[in-house]
């Protein structure tokens, strides 16, 4: 590599750092968690995209479960300073082309933080004062990394579970799911059509606090909304014996044992991881943006609008908001979401908090699987539509509820309820 400085040595590893991200870290000290969490955010986000493949093993489960072993990792490594990963990890932190040529020099770290966050913390810098397109760099050399410390012993167990995709059950279920997603009517007007009065509620005191909604982008490709619209549950419903689905395989000569049908769960079962993690991204970007045209955010605040924007309490408002969980013209499966799996909120009844846990987190999937299938399509798109619509959301919060209010009051007054009780009750 052009410019690359071996630094680290075995026997006393020592981290150097651009001499400008010390200058900025030094003029202000809640930079260092901005980078720490918008490079981790990133490297999660970039690394569930790449590593897609695994969706036919283990589906979008397998996928997160690599992730966040990625972070794990680095944990681990940081303990292990005479290893030679953890060198490898040292020489990593600058070994960026742009970054030498750019950076006015390199100083060694005097700040006592871990090797894993000192490695969030350059992406982090990185997206800041570079591009995407570095930042990505760093997380290939990253992940190589990672991949060779493994030996491949990451994919054994899940090609134990690999399904022989040439089975003739097997390829005439993807058929048959494949026909239903062409046919299945989708609500376009209730959807797209043109809504002013499409909003949130804030709880504030006895009052409820509005903010109106963007309209909902418009996902081009059909396969692709269709899939942005089903729940990774709905694959149970389609064995309903009332559904066209089921009595195709009936006809077929298969049965309905949900059990057998997992290969339609893993089709659009990473839509919702990706969306978790592209919205964990964008709220880290916001909320920076905020901090640095003048909101005062300390430390703790900053970490409470990240929680609290990251809530399946405020993905369920804004999927309700958009009618992302009726968006399929599909009876039977609205029949049966509504009574089955969130009576509770499609009624309006008052829940216990095991209810509202599980009502909230089958709602919130929806919103978190349509905005996935927009950065995949439109990714510009995505990230303007979900700034607007945060930017919007802490505008109110930050005005209403001032940094000094305990954590308490400020998730009860937004959310309607505390982050952190042992029992509460509810209403949507």
């Amino acid at each position: 590599m052009n410019n690359y400085r071996p630094h680290v040595s075995y026997n006393n590893p020592t981290i150097l750092i651009p001499l400008r991200l010390d200058e900025l870290l030094r003029s202000d000290n809640s930079k260092k968690s901005h980078f720490i969490s918008l490079g981790e955010d990133f490297v999660r986000l970039s690394s569930y995209q790449r590593f897609r493949e695994l969706l036919s093993f283990g589906g979008g489960t397998l996928i997160k479960t690599v992730v966040f072993d990625l972070s794990t990792f680095l944990k681990r490594e940081q303990n292990n300073t005479d290893s030679h990963t953890y060198a490898e990890f040292a020489d990593f932190l600058t070994s960026n082309d742009k970054m030498f040529e750019r950076e006015g020099g390199m100083t060694p770290s005097r700040r006592s933080i871990g090797l894993k966050n000192w490695v969030f913390m350059i992406i982090g810098y990185l997206l800041h004062s570079y591009s995407e397109k570095e930042a990505e760099k760093c997380l290939d050399q990253l992940i190589k990394i990672y991949l060779n410390s493994r030996n491949d012993n990451l994919f054994t167990a899940s090609n134990h579970t690999t399904k022989d995709l040439t089975d003739a059950r097997d390829k005439f279920m993807l058929d048959t799911f494949n026909q239903y997603v062409k046919k299945v009517p989708i609500r376009y007007k209730l959807l797209f059509g043109r809504n002013p009065y499409r909003h949130v509620s804030f709880h504030e005191g006895l009052d409820y606090k509005k903010v109106s909604l963007p309209e909902l982008p418009r996902l081009r490709n059909r396969e692709l909304l269709v899939k942005a619209l089903m729940h990774k549950e709905f694959y149970r419903i389609l064995l309903d014996p009332r559904h066209e689905f089921a009595q195709t395989m009936v006809a077929a000569g298969y049965d309905l044992n949900h059990k057998e049908y997992s290969i339609v769960r893993k089709q659009v079962s990473f839509l919702d991881g990706l969306g978790d993690l592209f919205l964990a991204h964008e709220t880290s970007k916001v909320i920076y943006e905020l901090y640095s045209d003048g909101l005062p955010l300390n430390n703790g605040s900053y970490r409470l609008l990240r929680t609290m924007l990251a809530t399946n309490t405020f993905m369920t408002k804004l999927a309700i908001a958009y009618n992302l969980h009726v968006g399929l013209d599909d009876p039977i499966i609205n029949e049966r979401v509504a009574n089955e799996w969130i009576p509770c909120i499609m009624f309006g009844k008052e829940m216990e908090k095991s209810n509202r846990v599980y009502e909230e987190e089958f709602l919130g999937d929806f919103f978190e699987a349509y905005v996935a299938a927009l950065l995949i399509e439109q990714p510009d798109v995505a990230k303007s539509f979900i700034k607007d619509i945060y930017s919007r959301l802490l505008e109110v919060i930050t005005e209403t509820l001032p940094p000094e209010l305990s954590y308490h009051n400020w998730s009860t007054n937004v959310l309607g309820r505390s982050i952190y009780p042992k029992s509460e009750r509810v209403l949507i």
